[in-house]
């Protein structure tokens, strides 16, 4: 848990280190960080080619037995559909009624602020634990892959939504696989993913696989044991420049599968 000065203070200093500052938009969502001393700050930025979009946070919300959505991140959905038209229909079509909230072990909010406010987006993410029907549900909602199934091995999972500020939504879906389970379904990863993509896989803690209704590609998200060394010998000017801006070795790259294998690494997100 950090205090809310040190939240404030790593906000401030990412927006320092990609030469950005923050809009009336951001408002709704630094009135959530500064009443959140509780939850984990993760920064974020998504680069294209020369691009970069750094205006991207999340907050991450331990759950301790609650039966609903934190209240303080009902407020702030609230605060934005009120400022730009977001659709949570999708939302509660996934979550349904009866959705357990107790099983969620983590709640996360995040905003990406885009020059294109249209393409500007709210997330709201949850991490179960012991949560099989839910994992059913999710992983066979109409538009995932069923490849997210074939790589539904660990008992952990995430799936979250993008509520666009165009109005449009998105279920996602993210099964992961730590560095143990990597080396014992290498084989399975080889055939659904490709060469490239296992082989950085390899290298990592852990990798985070992702699905999505919106018919973009799948995704990577890999936390390398060495973050410097594996950056280095991916050798993608952007990718080293952003990831000196972060001053940070714990970090999260996530890279579309489909430009990993074709050897394009300019189009990338990070986490820290």
């Amino acid at each position: 848990m950090q205090s809310a000065n040190v939240q404030l203070e790593k906000y401030r200093k990412h927006l320092k280190s990609f030469a950005s500052s923050a809009t009336p938009l951001f408002v709704p969502f630094l009135d959530l960080l500064r009443a959140s001393p509780e939850a984990h700050l993760e920064c974020s930025c998504k680069v294209c080619g020369d691009m970069v979009h750094p205006l991207r946070f999340n907050l991450w919300y331990k759950n301790n037995g609650g039966s609903g959505l934190n209240p303080k991140i009902v407020a702030f959905l609230e605060d934005y559909a009120k400022m730009v038209p977001i659709d949570r229909s999708l939302y509660h079509e996934v979550i349904g009624t009866d959705f357990l909230y107790e099983k969620v072990r983590y709640n996360v909010v995040g905003i990406d602020l885009r020059p294109d406010i249209v393409s500007s987006r709210i997330k709201l993410w949850h991490i179960v634990g012991d949560y099989p029907a839910m994992e059913t549900h999710a992983l066979g909602f109409a538009g995932i892959s069923p490849d997210a199934r074939r790589l539904k091995i660990h008992k952990g999972f995430l799936f979250g939504f993008d509520f666009v500020f165009s109005g449009a939504s998105a279920l996602k879906v993210y099964p992961v696989m730590h560095d143990y389970e990597i080396r014992e379904h290498n084989a399975l990863l080889r055939d659904i993913v490709g060469e490239k993509v296992t082989m950085l896989a390899e290298r990592c803690h852990r990798v985070s696989f992702g699905f999505s209704t919106d018919k973009v590609g799948a995704s990577a998200h890999m936390i390398p044991y060495d973050a410097s060394d594996f950056i280095a010998k991916i050798g993608s000017r952007q990718l080293s420049t952003a990831f000196s801006a972060t001053g940070s070795n714990k970090i999260i790259i996530a890279m579309d599968i489909d430009d990993i294998n074709a050897g394009e690494y300019h189009t990338f997100n990070l986490y820290y």
